[in-house]
């Protein structure tokens, strides 16, 4: 097992020759499990400030001597030239600001189902970064998440998400699509500037729309399709029930979307009920 390092900042202490006066600032306590440095919260709960290794496949674990990972700090991996990808534990709440600034050779992240704060500046200025999974329900796109992130061609967007902020997506030169969430209704004025590639895919009379008619931004209008209609043929028949049943076995993605019209009886999941339901009302029309 290995030993646990206790890093202790010094006591910077400022003596005034002319009146005399001590102050004394005390920096926060890091310790080290080797792999990463971190800080402990007060409540069983870590926040990782450094990672340690030279090991491209960053894989953060859900806990260190017993202490649950739930965020990394400001400027955690900031000018990280190591990091290819990154993987976190379900546990992770909290991506902060600026975490990943300039991790000059990132390609890969996935955001974990818990995470439900991505800093502002989480991932700028990473120019080879190109797959971004976001598994969480995020209500904001903070500003400069994905600034000046010239490989990122798409990200699906969660339907959650409410705001996009400041530069959000600025200078994303590679950035061809991006799906806006019904459920979006701010976007700062700036959040796409200098995506000369970009289309925005927008539902009709939506938020999302009256944006981009404004920037002068293209879009299209995504198409609605019927509850039940999942691999959005124009029709519901027995393929949609199959891909239910894919999706109930883990055999089959389903995006968002598809999912909110998966969802046939209306019971807040996606399981073979929805695909039973289906083949019931098939069965009246033979």
């Amino acid at each position: 097992m290995k030993k646990l390092k206790l890093y202790v900042a010094p006591v910077l202490i400022i003596a005034s020759l002319l009146f005399a006066d001590i102050m004394s600032v005390s920096a926060a306590t890091y310790f080290s499990d080797g792999n990463f440095t971190f800080k402990k919260n007060g409540d069983g709960t870590i926040t990782i400030t450094e990672y340690n290794l030279k090991d491209g496949n960053m894989v953060v674990p859900e806990s260190i001597f017993g202490d649950t990972v739930v965020a990394t700090d400001t400027l955690a991996f900031y000018n990280n030239d190591y990091i290819v990808t990154a993987t976190f534990p379900d546990t992770l709440t909290s991506i902060g600001d600026s975490s990943f600034n300039e991790a000059s050779n990132l390609t890969s992240v996935v955001i974990p189902e818990n995470c439900l704060y991505l800093g502002s500046g989480a991932l700028q200025n990473c120019p080879l970064l190109k797959n971004v999974e976001i598994k969480s329900n995020l209500t904001e796109i903070n500003n400069q998440v994905f600034y000046n992130c010239k490989s990122l061609e798409t990200i699906d967007l969660p339907s959650t998400v409410e705001s996009i902020g400041s530069f959000a997506f600025s200078d994303c030169s590679s950035l061809t699509s991006l799906v806006i969430p019904k459920a979006t209704t701010s976007i700062a004025s700036n959040a796409f500037r200098n995506c000369p590639n970009l289309t925005l895919y927008v539902y009709k009379d939506s938020y999302a729309q009256q944006y981009a008619e404004e920037k002068s931004i293209k879009y299209e209008i995504i198409p609605e399709y019927e509850i039940g209609d999942v691999d959005m043929s124009g029709i519901v028949d027995i393929r949609d029930a199959t891909l239910i049943q894919s999706y109930s076995a883990d055999i089959k993605e389903l995006s968002d979307y598809q999912l909110s019209i998966a969802d046939v009886n209306a019971d807040g999941a996606v399981n073979v009920t929805d695909a039973t339901q289906i083949q019931r009302i098939l069965a009246e029309f033979v």
